[in-house]
C-alpha cells in the first residue's frame, strides 16, 4: 500500500449525522455554516442546549477554566468539581443529598443500576414500553426499541417491561393532563385518580414486577416521567406516585431517568416537585453541560454510598472543565428563572400547534411539556410516517431544524432552546407553520398528479 496516497475518510454511518449541513459557529438558536447561512436548531443539539448554543456565561466559565486546569481524572478532586456537586445536591430534591458524577446519559443510567443493586440486595429491573435510557449494555437493556439491541451482548441481570399507558390515545388506559402544561391538545380524564380509565396498566406493572421478583429480586424500577426520545408522552404525576409506592412495596427503588427533562427543560427543575413521593433516585446530563459531556447521579447520601469506593469511576467523570461548565448552567438556571421561560415557550407552542391541528385534521395528539413538543401525523386515522418526513423537510427547506421519531414513526418533535427572544420564537412559530402547510400542499400535488 502506497502511505502517501490520499484517502478520503468517512464517518460511520451508524452515527446517522444526518440533518442539516456542517456548521461551523452558533449563538442562542442558530447554528451557522461557514458561509454565514443561519439554522434554527429545533433539536437544542438533542436537548442539551436548553440555554442556546454557545451560553455567554457557560461559554466564559469554561474558557477561564481552560486556562487554568482540564483534566484531573476521575480520582483526584478538583475546585471546579466541589461547587458543582454542592450547587447541584443544594437544588435537588433530597435532605441530604449525595452527586455521583458521570460522563454521559447512559453512564448515569449505568451507575444507576449499580447503586440501586447495591442498596437492595437485588439483582432484576423493571422498565417501561417506549422506554430510552442509552445504548451502552446496562441502559439498552432498559430501552424498549428493539432494532438499537441487535449487536449487543445480553444484558447483566434480568429486565422486564410494563405497559404505560398512551397518553395519546385516551381510550387505551391514557392519561390526558399533565400538570404544569405538559397536556395533549384534548383534555380528558383517564380515570377518577387521573391514571387510566382501566385495569390494563396496574395488571401489567404487577405482572413486571413480579416475573422481577422471581429472577433475583426487584432492585429498581426505572423510567423517564416524559418518555422524549419516542414523542414526548407523559407519564402523569399520579401514575408516577403509584410506579413509586409499587416499586417500594417490593423493596425497589424507583429511578426517575431526567436526563432530558430535568433542570428546567420540561417546566420545572425536578418532576419530584410534582410527586408526593419523592423518587430514590434521580438521573441530570443534557442540560447540565449545555453542550459539556457531564451527567450526574443524585440521591440521598445513605442509597448512593451504598455503592462501595471504586466500583463506579470512569476517566473523565468531575471533568473540571464541565464541572465549571455545569456551575455555570445551574447558576443561570436559578438567575434566570429557566423554568418559568421553558412554561412560557411551552404555552405559546401548544396554542401555535392547536390552531394549526384544528386547520390540518391529520395532526393528532398536539402535545407540550414545557420547552419540549410533539405531534403525530395520521392518514385515515393510521399513522403516517411519511407525512411526518415531509413535515420535517420541509422545516429543512425554511431553515428550521426538527427530528421526527416516536414508536410509529408518525411524531414530529420540537425542542427548541427556553430562552429565546421573541423574535426568535417568532421564526420558530412562523417555521412551523409554513412546514405544516407545504407538507400538506405537497401532499395534495402528489395525490393531484396520481389522479392524472
Amino acid at each position: 500500500m502506497n502511505s502517501n496516497r490520499l484517502r478520503t475518510a468517512y464517518e460511520a454511518r451508524s452515527t446517522g449525522t444526518t440533518a442539516g449541513p456542517a456548521f461551523g459557529s452558533g449563538h442562542g438558536p442558530w447554528l451557522y455554516t461557514e458561509d454565514g447561512a443561519a439554522w434554527f436548531d429545533g433539536t437544542s443539539g438533542s436537548g442539551a442546549a436548553t440555554l442556546g448554543h454557545q451560553h455567554p456565561a457557560v461559554v466564559e466559565a469554561a474558557a477561564a477554566q481552560l486556562t487554568r486546569l482540564v483534566h484531573t481524572g476521575c480520582k483526584l478532586n478538583s475546585e471546579p468539581r466541589i461547587r458543582m456537586v454542592r450547587r447541584l445536591g443544594a437544588l435537588s430534591p433530597y435532605e441530604e443529598p449525595a452527586v455521583l458524577p458521570t460522563v454521559t446519559g447512559a453512564e448515569a443510567v449505568e451507575a444507576a443500576l449499580k447503586v440501586a443493586r447495591a442498596a437492595t440486595g437485588h439483582r432484576s429491573v423493571v422498565s417501561f414500553r417506549h422506554a430510552y435510557h442509552g445504548k451502552t449494555a446496562g441502559a439498552l437493556a432498559l430501552t424498549w426499541r428493539a432494532e438499537f439491541k441487535r449487536f449487543s451482548a445480553g444484558p447483566p441481570g434480568q429486565v422486564f417491561t410494563a405497559a404505560l399507558p398512551d397518553p395519546r390515545r385516551p381510550d387505551e388506559d391514557g392519561v390526558q393532563r399533565y400538570e404544569d402544561g405538559a397536556r395533549p391538545r384534548d383534555d380528558g380524564e383517564g380515570g377518577p385518580d387521573g391514571t387510566g380509565g382501566t385495569a390494563a396498566f396496574p395488571r401489567s406493572l404487577t405482572a413486571a414486577l413480579d416475573e422481577a421478583e422471581h429472577h433475583g429480586g426487584v432492585a429498581a424500577v426505572v423510567l423517564e416521567p416524559i418518555q422524549v426520545t419516542e414523542g414526548v408522552l407523559a407519564v402523569a404525576p399520579a401514575l408516577l406516585d403509584r410506579i413509586a409506592r409499587a416499586a417500594h412495596d417490593r423493596g425497589a427503588l424507583l429511578v426517575l431517568d431526567e436526563i432530558y427533562t430535568g433542570l428546567g427543560r420540561a417546566g420545572r427543575m425536578f418532576t419530584a416537585e410534582l410527586m408526593a413521593e419523592t423518587p430514590d433516585l434521580t438521573l441530570v446530563g443534557k442540560t447540565l453541560g449545555n453542550g459539556f459531556p457531564v451527567s450526574a447521579v443524585l440521591g440521598e447520601q445513605r442509597v448512593v454510598d451504598a455503592l462501595p469506593p471504586g466500583v463506579q469511576t470512569s476517566t473523565y467523570s468531575g471533568s473540571p472543565l464541565c464541572c465549571a461548565a455545569a456551575s455555570a448552567v445551574l447558576d443561570t438556571l436559578v438567575g434566570q428563572d429557566v423554568p418559568a421561560r421553558a412554561r412560557a415557550v411551552g404555552r405559546r407552542l401548544d396554542d401555535r400547534l392547536g390552531a394549526l391541528a384544528a386547520d390540518h385534521p391529520w395532526m393528532s395528539a398536539v402535545r407540550t411539556a414545557g420547552a419540549l413538543a410533539a405531534f403525530d401525523c395520521t392518514r385515515d386515522g393510521l399513522p403516517d410516517p411519511a407525512r411526518a418526513k415531509a413535515v420535517v423537510e420541509a422545516a429543512a427547506h425554511a431553515r428550521l431544524l426538527l427530528f421526527g421519531g416516536g414508536p410509529e414513526g408518525a411524531t414530529v418533535k420540537i425542542v427548541p432552546p427556553a430562552l429565546l427572544t421573541e423574535d426568535e420564537l417568532g421564526f420558530l412559530l412562523h417555521g412551523l407553520a409554513t412546514a405544516v402547510s407545504d407538507a400538506d400542499r405537497k401532499e395534495a400535488a402528489q395525490a393531484g398528479g396520481a389522479l392524472r
